[in-house]
């Protein structure tokens, strides 16, 4: 688990989180940091999904049940092999932009940033003349309600793919149509988390606020909590320490968290040490795969750190 505390200042302490300065150039798409990807899952539940699922492609070879098989193979982090089988799809089918979205996604997994965004942004201009549709959940939520849709989900990873490169403006203007087009408030409140983190590193405090200052306490969410929290927390009606939770956070929420309140700290100014620090043990210890963890790790590589394993108490 992610051994964050919170003070009664709000400042953000980790322990034993070391910053060494990068040497050299970063190679595009690596880990900024030299963390390597885990070992992919081995789950018999995960690995009888992606059997079904090739054997459903083999029988009726089709974009939907293309699209399933690289999800059933990313699910088991096995993230190459799903960017590698969506190129063969979009072979097939190369006016898809729901291949395109979901190869996008697995770029920016494996730190491929600029590929992500060649993906989605090409994806978009596909998209955008056609209907929108509810995205199917691969982990449906408790109702079984889908909450996420192709569009939304395309500018969505679009424009994280821009943050990610530090290019913050590109990414508010395409959070925004994100918000715009959002077609319930689980898709707006991910997309406002993220909208306001791009205009803080960008300096727009004042529109980080109005952006924040839409998010309601009584909104009806069915998945993003989380987020939703991160909002209420970022714009000063909740506390932060009610986010520190423990063993019921799964990792990627624990990243999910650990980032928010680090990066949100960064960008206030003044004394950044703390911030820096809690982005290095993020980045090091978070859940690989988690989008926390990987704007962790970029974060760093723009402030020209990296960082170093430092026994950490546990």
């Amino acid at each position: 688990m992610l051994r964050l505390f919170l003070l009664t200042t709000g400042t953000l302490v980790l322990a034993s989180a070391c910053q060494v300065p990068l040497s050299g150039s970063v190679e595009p798409g690596l880990d900024p940091l030299g963390r390597v990807q885990p070992a992919a899952s081995a789950s018999p539940q995960a690995e009888e999904a992606l059997r079904a699922a090739r054997a459903a492609h083999a029988a009726a070879p089709s974009e939907e049940t293309a699209i399933w098989v690289g999800r059933r193979l990313g699910y088991l982090g096995r993230y190459r092999e799903a960017v590698d089988w969506y190129g063969g799809a979009l072979a097939t089918w190369p006016e898809s932009y729901r291949l395109l979205r979901h190869r996008g996604h697995r770029w920016i997994t494996l730190r491929r940033f600029d590929r992500a965004e060649a993906d989605l942004e090409a994806a978009w201009e596909l998209a955008r003349t056609q209907p929108d549709r509810d995205e199917p959940d691969g982990a449906p939520n408790a109702f079984g309600v889908p909450r996420s849709s192709d569009h939304g989900n395309i500018l969505y990873h679009w424009a994280l793919a821009l943050y990610l490169q530090g290019r913050f403006d590109a990414a508010a203007e395409v959070w925004q149509q994100a918000v715009d087009r959002a077609r319930n408030q689980d898709s707006e409140v991910s997309s406002r988390y993220w909208l306001a983190h791009a205009h803080r590193a960008a300096g727009r405090h004042d529109e980080a606020r109005r952006v924040l200052a839409a998010v309601r306490p009584d909104w009806v969410l069915l998945e993003n909590h989380t987020y939703h929290r991160l909002c209420l927390v970022m714009s000063g009606r909740e506390d932060s320490a009610g986010l520190v939770r423990g063993d019921d956070e799964s990792g990627v929420q624990e990243a999910t968290v650990a980032y928010g309140l680090a990066a949100w700290r960064l960008h206030q100014g003044g004394d950044t040490q703390r911030a820096r620090a809690a982005l290095a043990y993020v980045a090091e210890r978070g859940d690989w795969a988690a989008f926390g963890t990987i704007a962790a790790s970029a974060d760093l590589a723009r402030l020209g750190y990296g960082t170093q394993e430092a026994g950490a108490e546990r």
